[in-house]
């Protein structure tokens, strides 16, 4: 019997590497400015017409991304660097490759990247991607 469940799982297991035909590297894909100084990002599947893209953004240590709300729910996790998380209280998270974060749609919020590398986060909106600048939203 545990030969036919150590057979089935390394039949598994080679199947799965036999399926990993493309893998991708973050220093390897075509960042596009974010539109703030520092902060870059990219689609790394899906697509923005039908709201199925998947983000990775890359924010530079030291860069501040400034309050701001989102019209939907995010799950972002930290792939690279540490990446704080501002509540709309001043609070500060420090999200890294051990967490994952979930923001919803409306609650303002800024985020920061403290380095020394870059943080990468991979970002999944519930629905379209939109960013609202909090000041810019009390006008």
């Amino acid at each position: 019997m545990f030969k036919k469940i150590l057979a089935t799982m390394l039949l598994v297991v080679a199947t799965s590497f036999a399926h990993a035909e493309e893998i991708h590297k973050f220093d390897q894909v075509d960042w596009k400015p974010a539109g703030i100084k520092g902060v870059d990002m990219v689609i790394l599947w899906g697509k923005e017409s039908d709201n199925s893209a998947v983000y990775a953004f890359k924010i530079q240590p030291g860069v501040s991304i400034p309050a701001h709300i989102h019209s939907n729910d995010y799950w972002g996790v930290a792939v690279q660097g540490k990446w704080i998380h501002i509540d709309a209280n001043g609070k500060k998270v420090i999200s890294d490759q051990n967490s994952f974060v979930r923001v919803h749609g409306n609650d303002v919020h800024a985020d920061s990247c403290v380095g020394p590398k870059a943080c990468i986060n991979i970002v999944d909106f519930d629905g379209a991607r939109d960013l609202t600048f909090a000041n810019a939203s009390k006008k």
